[in-house]
């Protein structure tokens, strides 16, 4: 099966070879003698099995061995498994940067120790201002809540709706983290250029898809003048099928989209409950994360690479999706 994917990279390529104290031509392993690790937040969960599979394939498509760590939203465990990792001296760590300061020392003393360290999925709101990271493979999180959320209000504006009463609720896995804080921005920069001012984020209890899925269905009975409705990650949108209809809504009747392609979102797509969704191309993040590191190391090359913020909103689109989803997207 062929697969299909689009994405954008943006290269800076560093002069010196030098740029951790030891030249890459000094270092002088082969693919087969790498190891690499990704320090992530996610867990058991279809978004991060894909991006797990993308790290898979590029290290045995290298011949390198990669391992890739969840913690399941837990920071304190994410914090634990890099130093764990660290202290395993990888030839490089991929890293969900998911907080502002917390990941500033450790990621500043993993390079100063030797060891390469990249940022995968989530950055610092600053980028490399905010985080010494090497480089970032992800999307723009702004910019993507931006485009769902004007996807979404292009659908209400179709259907005739009267945006200074229009009510926005977006549900979020963890409403603190920073990939949830920052979408959310976005859509409040889309609700400014519709002149709509309500806005709630709804806490959906974590990354296990049952708990989710109620706490969806209970604003959505509770509040229901809600006209468009959002998932701020992948496990939250995947459940917006299954919590519209468990709260007695027909398709149509509260404008959703969100994030990633996970099965239930594909099928929300479908079945017309789901206006649109933003992928991200996670399986990216896992694959160039192996390749971006391989690459560091054997010459010195930090690639900044944007891998998502696609709008899946047609029947054609989804057409490619619907296969790859759970595996390749």
């Amino acid at each position: 099966m062929k697969k299909i994917m689009i994405f954008t990279i943006t290269v800076t390529f560093l002069v010196s070879m030098l740029f951790i104290g030891t030249s890459t031509a000094e270092v002088g392993k082969s693919a087969e003698e790498m190891y690499f690790r990704l320090v992530t937040h996610g867990g058991d969960d279809p978004f991060w099995a894909v991006v797990a599979q993308g790290m898979r394939d590029a290290a045995a498509e290298l011949g390198c061995k990669a391992e890739i760590d969840f913690s399941g939203g837990d920071l304190a465990k994410q914090q634990k498994a890099f130093l764990e990792a660290v202290t395993s001296k990888p030839d490089g760590i991929a890293l969900v940067i998911n907080d502002d300061t917390v990941w500033d020392k450790p990621v500043e003393d993993a390079i100063a120790a030797g060891i390469p360290v990249i940022g995968i999925n989530n950055d610092d709101t600053k980028g490399s201002v905010g985080n010494a990271r090497l480089c970032y493979i992800g999307q723009s999180e702004r910019r993507a809540g931006y485009i769902i959320a004007t996807r979404l209000f292009q659908e209400g504006e179709a259907a005739g709706v009267d945006f200074a009463t229009a009510h926005v609720g977006m549900a979020a896995e963890v409403p603190g983290a920073m990939y949830a804080t920052v979408r959310s921005q976005g859509v409040k920069d889309a609700m400014a250029d519709y002149g709509i001012t309500s806005f709630e984020m709804i806490d959906a209890g974590g990354l296990e898809a049952t708990t989710v899925e109620e706490r969806q269905t209970a604003y959505l009975i509770a509040n229901p003048k809600t006209t468009f409705f959002l998932g701020a990650g992948g496990i939250c949108t995947d459940r917006i099928l299954s919590s519209l209809k468990a709260a007695g809504l027909k398709p149509g009747e509260v404008i959703a989209g969100g994030f990633d392609t996970a099965p239930g979102t594909v099928a929300g797509l479908k079945e017309g409950y789901i206006t649109a969704t933003i992928d991200q191309q996670q399986y990216l993040q896992g694959y160039l994360a192996v390749y971006t590191l391989y690459l560091y190391n054997k010459f010195g090359l930090t690639p900044n690479i944007d891998t998502g913020g696609y709008l899946i909103d047609t029947p054609e689109i989804l057409g490619v999706i619907e296969e790859l989803s759970g595996t390749y997207r």
